[in-house]
């Protein structure tokens, strides 16, 4: 019980810092969200309550880092919960629907997160936007769908090293 929570953590922890300090992954500004990819992984493998804790520890650790949005060249603004409850709801929600979804096809996986990264692309700009700053939110819109496609694509391959790092007889409900 115990090491799986520390399992868990070094996951979340593995994420963040090939999403944060590494930039073998992005292209140009659009990176990979591999937090959500872990987020989704969990709650498709032990559900709902575990996709909402790695969703919300993995958004509030990148809030507490990247939740800035730029307001001018010189001036960002961070907005706590930006990250956090987008991948909370989304990993309670995918682990409700667990049952129902292959978690085997690629072209699945593909949709299955470009999908999920639009509604969180989109879930970040509403609460940007009702929140804090429309003209913030703005800048958000233009990555919104590269990051969507990129990170779908990205979750294929993630997948299976996650798969291969937590096997999933371990995982399965």
């Amino acid at each position: 019980m115990i090491l799986e929570k520390v399992i868990i953590l070094i996951s979340i922890l593995i994420s963040y810092f090939l999403q944060t300090s590494v930039d073998f992954f992005s292209l140009g500004k659009i990176k990979p969200d591999l937090l959500l990819i872990l987020t989704v992984f969990f709650a498709l493998y032990r559900g709902s309550f575990a996709g909402l804790w790695v969703g919300f520890l993995g958004g509030l650790l990148q809030d507490i880092n990247l939740g800035g949005v730029a307001e001018s060249a010189t001036e960002i603004r961070f907005y706590i919960g930006t990250h956090a409850l987008p991948k909370t709801l989304i990993g309670f929600f995918m682990g409700k629907i667990s049952g129902k979804i292959h978690k085997e096809g690629a072209l699945v996986l593909f949709m299955l997160h470009l999908s999920v990264t639009l509604v969180k692309g989109f879930m970040e700009f509403f609460e940007v936007a009702l929140f804090h700053n429309a003209k913030s939110a703005q800048t958000i819109v233009s990555i919104i769908i590269p990051e969507a496609v990129y990170t779908a694509l990205l979750s294929i391959f993630w997948f299976k090293v996650l798969n291969w790092a937590m096997p999933q007889d371990d995982y399965h409900r």
